[in-house]
């Protein structure tokens, strides 16, 4: 203060070059999504189950005695109409394992979904089937029976699966991939070309491209011609590539 000194560097703090950042891939969606979980402790960008959801509602989309539910959609049925039993999709946030007077194993497990977070219940005969599964970052499907006590959810686990044996049989899909120049052409041809040959076993769908370059009329649409293996991962990495706008299912 006494010296006028307005910067830390002194006069020359505005003759500072700009930093330079190197040039780098981006991040896949579930790579980048898994760094922000790690350095701020929740999802900035999105959430790990946004392209899971579309399969797992189509594949329980006529089930009338077990429904598919996103943990909002639980919490009202039950406000309004009482317990109940679903299947909720999470990504396990942590597990702690307790044991009971009478020597059973019980856990507490966290996981979220693309609506908020929660805690399931899980006694001894679950755990024990399901343990493998629990793991922090995996993505999984449970069985729940839910009840409210005193305004607050409370969830009882019954079975555990992994969410990608469950889409896989969730009926095929397409894509269409808006893009806003011929450039990414290649990179998701690329990332088509590697799922055909590493992806056997999944559903196949039709692949359209949308073109949104400005030194077109309009709208271009492509259809590929041909179908290709289409899975919640081939649709998370087709959006994260630099070009791509947007990928809708079709």
């Amino acid at each position: 203060k006494n010296s006028n000194q307005v910067s830390l560097f002194g006069e020359a703090g505005d003759d500072l070059p700009e930093p330079r950042m190197l040039p780098c891939d981006d991040w896949q969606s579930a790579e980048r999504l898994a760094e922000e979980f790690k350095a701020v402790g929740f999802y900035l960008s999105g959430h790990p189950l946004d392209d899971y959801m579309l399969p797992l509602r189509r594949k329980w989309a006529r089930e009338t005695g077990l429904p598919f539910l996103t943990l909002d959609e639980l919490t009202e049925k039950v406000s309004t109409r009482g317990a109940m039993n679903a299947r909720l999709a999470g990504v396990v946030a942590g597990r702690q394992e307790r044991k009971s007077a009478r020597g059973n194993r019980f856990a507490f497990a966290q996981l979220s979904d693309t609506t908020g977070g929660y805690e399931v219940t899980l006694f001894s005969d679950t755990l024990e089937l399901a343990r493998e599964h629990l793991e922090v970052g995996s993505k999984i499907v449970i069985t729940v029976e839910a009840t409210m006590e005193s305004d607050q959810l409370k969830l009882l686990g019954r079975s555990v699966a992994p969410i990608d044996a469950a889409v896989a049989d969730a009926g095929s899909m397409g894509l269409r991939v808006f893009i806003d120049g011929p450039a990414a052409i290649q990179a998701v041809a690329d990332v088509l070309d590697g799922a055909c040959q590493a992806v056997k076993a999944a559903g196949k769908g039709p692949v359209q491209f949308c073109l949104m370059d400005p030194s077109l009329p309009g709208e271009v649409e492509v259809d590929l011609g041909r179908e290709f293996p289409v899975t919640p991962q081939i649709k998370g990495a087709i959006r994260s590539l630099d070009g791509v706008m947007e990928v809708e299912e079709i």
